[in-house]
């Protein structure tokens, strides 16, 4: 299908790996040009040499996204070699171990800054540029526990939900110039961050890996992970101008989760 995605220029945060390179994949696949950024230089070299196989411009920029100043650097030096933006993907953070009573205060700073507010300020600095555009769309990355209880997934819940509130005010903001924002909120995905993430809560529990990723992939009615791919599928489809009508939406991609691990 052509998704009117060729020769656009694509902003993509946390785009060297996982569900963020996904996307980058998905967009060049179609002609996009592509922005990737995040802080480890040596493997965002690497995805954006390999986007540029694609047949596309694809240009890394190395940035700490957990301050103001990183994300406009990332906006400012993505623009300026790609030549404008007509998409932005907010996709950098993750999950941080610890609870109500283990977070200290400059944890939870830690969580706010990544999980949040590299998204309102890398929005802030694109939206002068996706303006020019004449499809100019942005996506944020969430996700399911967003949107429904996942017993102690503090640094996710409380971001996502966040950033699904941040969506539907933007989608308002930006609708006069028909700027299209929505969130894609994705269950568990079969990702390289996966591995020692399960690690972690395979100990915590007293069980192990396979038995953790066992139980994660039975919280989905097709009873798998998904894998990053399917996320990046579904999310060129929403930058596209074939969405035309669809604003202030979050899609969940959970493979039709209904379980609440712990509770079911």
């Amino acid at each position: 299908m052509n998704l009117g995605l060729k020769n656009k220029n694509a902003l993509i945060t946390g785009g060297s790996q996982g569900i963020g390179l996904a996307i980058a994949k998905a967009l060049a696949e179609e002609g996009c040009n592509v922005a990737i950024g995040a802080r480890g230089r040596e493997r965002l070299e690497q995805a954006a040499a390999d986007l540029s196989k694609l047949g596309v411009k694809a240009v890394p920029v190395s940035v700490d996204f957990m301050t103001e100043d990183g994300c406009r650097s990332f906006v400012d030096n993505a623009v300026a070699a790609l030549g404008g933006c007509d998409i932005l993907v907010n996709n950098v953070g993750g999950t941080i171990p610890g609870n109500l009573a283990t977070f200290t205060a400059e944890k939870w700073h830690e969580i706010v800054d990544i999980n949040l507010m590299s998204y309102v300020y890398t929005t802030k600095f694109a939206v002068p540029h996706l303006k020019k555009s004449k499809a100019g769309r942005i996506l944020n990355v969430s996700g399911v526990s967003g949107r429904m209880l996942s017993p102690g997934a503090y640094s996710t819940t409380l971001t996502n939900a966040a950033v699904i509130g941040f969506t539907k005010l933007t989608a308002n903001d930006l609708a006069p110039f028909n700027v299209l924002v929505n969130s894609l909120a994705p269950g568990t995905v079969n990702t390289e961050s996966w591995g020692p993430r399960a690690e972690r809560m395979a100990t915590i529990r007293g069980t192990t890996v396979d038995q953790v990723r066992n139980a994660l992939a039975g919280m989905s009615l097709l009873n798998r992970l998904a894998e990053p791919e399917e996320m990046g599928w579904i999310a060129a489809f929403l930058v596209s101008e074939k969405n035309s009508y669809m604003t202030g939406t979050t899609v969940e991609s959970g493979g039709g989760r209904d379980k609440v691990p712990g509770l079911s």
